[in-house]
């Protein structure tokens, strides 16, 4: 193959040369007169088809598989949004029952807060009051307390003035007190 190619390289140039030393007279130009440079051409062209066959068909092969793998990928996107796209469809399709089902369940939301609140308000009014009667009650009875025992002290202190101001009573108490200890 390199000798063919060789070859062919000498002949185009000793053909292109001797064309070229022509006679010198006036020539009318023809079809033949493109012979030597279509030789020249098909040199070329084959000599460049033989040393890039090779890497065109690696850099054309290496580009299919880039394509092919692109086409999968896009072909597995468009098919996950084409099943995203049908659950959305089917959402919308059941918006209606859905937006029922919320308001529903809101309104059974805010019936049970509404119990629920109003158990906790009535439990702590309750506590509230009880506490309320239970302090009440040991303020009362603290001033009662009190006011027994100022009682006592008033009962106390005037049967002291009484008998300090009578005589015969403070020494029938003087006496009864000294009987009492002995």
């Amino acid at each position: 193959m390199k000798a063919i190619v060789k070859y062919s390289f000498m002949f185009a140039a000793l053909s292109t040369t001797a064309f070229a030393a022509g006679t010198g007279e006036h020539h009318e130009p023809s079809i033949a007169d493109l012979t030597y440079p279509a030789i020249n051409f098909i040199v070329l062209a084959g000599f460049l088809v033989w040393k890039l066959k090779k890497p065109m068909k690696d850099m054309f092969d290496k580009k299919a598989e880039d394509i092919l793998s692109l086409m999968n990928s896009a072909a597995e996107k468009s098919k996950a949004a084409q099943e995203r796209l049908n659950t959305l469809q089917t959402k919308m399709k059941n918006l209606d029952s859905e937006v029922a089902k919320i308001k529903s369940d809101y309104e059974a939301d805010a019936v049970q807060f509404a119990k629920n609140q109003t158990n906790e308000t009535l439990a702590t009014i309750s506590r509230v009051k009880r506490d309320l009667e239970n302090k009440l009650d040991g303020e009362r009875n603290e001033i009662i307390d009190q006011m027994n025992q100022d009682l006592i002290n008033k009962v106390i202190e005037n049967t002291q003035q009484t008998i300090r101001a009578n005589g015969d009573m403070k020494n029938r108490a003087t006496q009864k007190i000294v009987s009492e200890l002995r």
